[in-house]
């Protein structure tokens, strides 16, 4: 889906290159296997409190609203395609890839409600069940963000300064607008909650 992460992808693929998407996959799968885990264990019941959706909510929020004023930031100093040899890639897409995750409400209810609902069901054939269920949907995302991060970092040689701020820009509006949304829903389940 549209969000944070796709998002971080196109930005970190301009920037780092190709391999940015399968590391930022990579790190988006780290707190999805934990949560796996967690949710095998019982977790479901602790997140469907409105308290700890609100929180959630709102912290998700300020970070998206920081990532998008970042975004913002580097595109107002004149961020330019850089068509030279790529920098080394190092952890940050990694990194951004768990930060796009955690920091995303709407993951957070995604796996509270359908990803525990299907991590159940997986759970119905053993750990395997778990172990195929993690494995496909983690394949589903790597070739989803690898096929991004491939056209995204082709591209850079054929797009032209201007053209790439304007990009960034629409992608650090979308991040704002998602963070406004999850500050919203965060201090609505607050409300609800007391």
């Amino acid at each position: 889906m549209p969000g944070p992460m796709f998002s971080v992808c196109i930005a970190e693929s301009y920037k780092k290159g190709f391999w940015a998407g399968p590391l930022i996959v990579a790190g988006h799968a780290i707190p999805e296997m934990v949560l796996a885990v967690l949710f095998s264990l019982g977790l479901n019941r602790f997140l469907n409190n409105k308290l700890v959706t609100g929180v959630v909510g709102i912290v998700g929020g300020a970070f998206l609203a920081w990532l998008a004023f970042k975004i913002f930031l580097d595109v107002k100093k004149g961020i330019k395609v850089d068509l030279g040899e790529k920098g080394e890639i190092g952890f940050g897409p990694l990194l951004a890839g768990i930060w796009s995750s955690v920091s995303n409400p709407a993951w957070i209810l995604w796996w509270a409600t359908i990803g525990a609902s299907y991590i159940m069901l997986s759970l119905k054939h053993g750990i395997v069940g778990l172990v195929f269920f993690l494995a496909g949907h983690e394949l589903a995302d790597l070739l989803w963000y690898s096929t991004v991060s491939f056209f995204v970092s082709r591209g850079r040689g054929r797009i032209d300064d201007r053209v790439y701020q304007v990009a960034l820009s629409c992608c650090a509006l979308l991040v704002l607008v998602l963070a406004v949304l999850f500050i919203g829903s965060g201090l609505s389940a607050l409300a609800r909650a007391s």
